[in-house]
């Protein structure tokens, strides 16, 4: 299961999906030198539990699976597409050597 399938089955239990949607998009797209101690100190004070669960999640599935890291089974559009480009890149390239033989 990739950490977005994981996302969206947590999301779909929640009490606001959209929010967890957006805190979880928010802590996948953090950067290493922001202060995520204090917004989730700050969102726990707001009382925003769904929005810190998303949070934690984005960020666990950041460390978990980095952005522009992708595994040869991840199963995101642009890696399938560049799989079936490769797949049709070699089998173009057999082609072309059992017609030259």
């Amino acid at each position: 299961m990739t950490p977005f399938e994981r996302a969206e089955a947590r999301a779909a239990q929640s009490s606001d999906p959209a929010m967890f949607r957006a805190a979880f998009h928010l802590g996948r797209q953090t950067g290493p030198g922001e202060d995520t101690d204090g917004y989730m100190r700050q969102l726990t004070a707001q009382g925003e539990t769904t929005a810190l669960a998303g949070y934690l999640e984005g960020l666990a599935s950041r460390r978990q699976h980095p952005v522009g890291v992708y595994l040869s089974t991840c199963g995101c559009t642009p890696c399938r597409v560049r799989r079936d480009e490769t797949a049709y890149t070699t089998w173009m390239r057999d082609c072309r050597k059992q017609v030259a033989s």
